[in-house]
């Protein structure tokens, strides 16, 4: 009586187990769907419907905000990679030839989400898959030189699984993914849109997003920001009447804020390392030696502008006066302005005491292909006049503040309305990134 009751008790058990693994095939129909008009993924969605890639529903829809599965988006992989299935036999449940192929391939491994055929598939997890596939299909190998320039980039890289990060910045470089506004979103579960998209640009490099891509005929990009004095103060430690700076927290918040040339594309953010060891057009610089020497030139050039622009006695004026017509450039590089400004100076008797917070890791070569060295400035104004400003932001003198912004150097051999011409490198121009935040003392 007990054997029977335990044997039928396994029955049952086995019974419900096997019901509950079996999935049964998704219906699809073959005409294009009627609910991706003007959705942003519908060229992708349309040419693999188009393909026979993928399919609707037998009610006409495509449903491209609805979580696609392990399966399905491993059924989509296999086909992008031209891989032949077996149909399931009359034993299988139509997953398992799927299944059985990605393990085979090693699109999938024991043990991960992805070998799950009914989980929803996350946008890191999907990247993960298509990596592997390109490793296949093309060769692809990620270089983790790039590890510390994406990590400026990707905002939430923190938030990838430290497993699959080298297949997200892999995919993120090639153009199969894109950032949004600098983030991945890494947990995100992929829609069956977003799936079209990704499948797409693997079957076809063109579809991939380049380097410098840009949306409706123009190049995206974040407009130069127009400071404005804070209405709220920073408390920090004083001494000696000075702020105490912390580089290495001021380092860690100037790397938080939106590269200004951002475009979704990011292999060509490279780091001061990482803009050396490209390969550089000009055969002039085909060494490690002399490409460092020209990039160090960059840097040095916007560290020593910030000490001319922002630290002056004016014991010697006529010193000054070079100084400010080699570093102003791009913006203000008129004989006017360095005359209007150098008697503001001298009238005023202005002295600025101030320290440019920088290092090399905040240096890049963005997408528009403009050198910017980021940083934060501190400064005071002291002045008998009481008079002081910075641009159109009239400031208190004697008065702790900062700045966030980038310094962008450049070649410039020439300018207009100039009676003098720049040969080496100089500065071009300042890009703000923040408003000008009053410190005051926390002790």
């Amino acid at each position: 009586m007990k054997l029977t009751k335990i044997l039928t008790t396994t029955l049952l058990t086995l019974t419900i187990l096997t019901q509950t693994i079996i999935i049964a095939q998704p219906s699809f129909a073959t005409s294009t769907p009627t609910d991706i008009q003007g959705h942003w993924s519908e060229p992708f969605v349309t040419s693999l419907v188009g393909q026979g890639v993928i399919s609707g529903y037998p009610d006409g829809t495509f449903k491209p905000d609805k979580a696609i599965s392990n399966v399905e988006f491993l059924s989509l992989t296999l086909k992008a990679m031209n891989e032949t299935v077996q149909d399931a036999s009359s034993s299988e449940s139509w997953d398992v030839p799927i299944m059985k192929r990605a393990y085979e391939l090693g699109l999938v491994k024991t043990g991960e989400p992805m070998a799950d055929a009914t989980n929803e598939i996350t946008r890191e997890q999907s990247a993960t898959v298509l990596y592997r596939a390109l490793q296949i299909k093309e060769g692809i190998q990620y270089d983790q030189c790039y590890t510390p320039i994406l990590d400026q980039v990707i905002f939430d890289h923190d938030q990838i699984n430290s497993l699959y990060r080298d297949s997200v910045y892999s995919m993120l470089q090639k153009g199969v993914f894109t950032g949004n506004a600098n983030h991945f979103n890494p947990k995100d579960i992929l829609n069956r849109g977003g799936a079209c998209v990704v499948i797409e640009r693997v079957l076809d490099k063109e579809k991939r997003a380049e380097a410098g891509a840009v949306k409706n005929g123009v190049a995206p990009f974040v407009e130069k920001k127009i400071p404005k004095e804070s209405d709220v103060a920073r408390k920090v430690q004083f001494l000696d009447g000075k702020p105490v700076i912390k580089s290495e927290v001021v380092i860690g918040e100037l790397k938080t804020h939106t590269n200004n040339a951002f475009s979704g594309a990011l292999a060509d953010y490279y780091d001061y390392e990482g803009y050396i060891n490209l390969e550089w057009k000009s055969p002039f610089y085909k060494t490690y030696e002399k490409k460092k020497e020209a990039v160090d030139e960059y840097y040095d050039t916007a560290v020593n502008g910030l000490k001319v622009l922002y630290n002056f006695s004016y014991d010697d004026i006529i010193t000054y006066e070079k100084d400010l017509k080699y570093y102003e450039v791009a913006d203000h590089s008129t004989e006017d302005w360095i005359n209007r400004r150098l008697d503001w100076i001298k009238n005023n008797t202005l002295v600025v005491e101030s320290q440019f917070v920088t290092d090399k890791s905040v240096f890049y070569r963005s997408s528009d292909g403009l050198k910017r060295t980021r940083g934060r400035l501190y400064f005071i104004y002291h002045s008998p006049s009481q008079e002081a400003s910075m641009g159109d932001v009239e400031l208190k003198v004697d008065q702790w503040y900062y700045v966030d912004f980038e310094m962008v150097t450049g070649s410039y051999l020439g300018q207009s309305d100039v009676e003098w011409n720049h040969g080496e490198v100089t500065l071009g121009h300042k890009i703000y990134l923040s408003d000008v935040v009053p410190l005051v003392p926390q002790n």
